[in-house]
């Protein structure tokens, strides 16, 4: 039997900690340049996407400019938008477990 592709990506885990989006906004500098910098990668290595990553990283460094981006992304495309954030939110999750307190501003 075939499962519909959005009745498996709302089943999965979300974060442990808060949603991704205040997250991203308590994110220290650092880690918006090193989300821009995994973003730019993720744009020439077929494996990750790196829009999400640069979205992020842009509301860490421009939270003005990024957040109507972030707006406009969710609004426009709610599918691509919640995948993404869970493809950041489990980033964060494993950043976290790797170097603790290194996401805290």
């Amino acid at each position: 039997m075939r499962t519909n592709p959005t009745e498996k990506a709302s089943n999965a885990p979300t974060p442990a900690t808060g949603t991704t989006p205040s997250r991203i906004a308590e994110l220290p500098k650092e880690a918006g340049v090193m989300l821009v910098s995994v973003g730019a990668i993720g744009f020439i290595l077929p494996a990750m996407a790196g829009l999400p990553a640069l979205v992020a990283g842009g509301m860490v460094l421009w939270p003005r400019t990024f957040g109507r981006v972030e707006t406009w992304a969710a609004r426009r495309f709610p599918t691509a938008y919640r995948e993404g954030m869970r493809q950041i939110g489990r980033y964060l999750d494993d950043l976290e477990r790797r170097f603790p307190d290194s996401t805290r501003a």
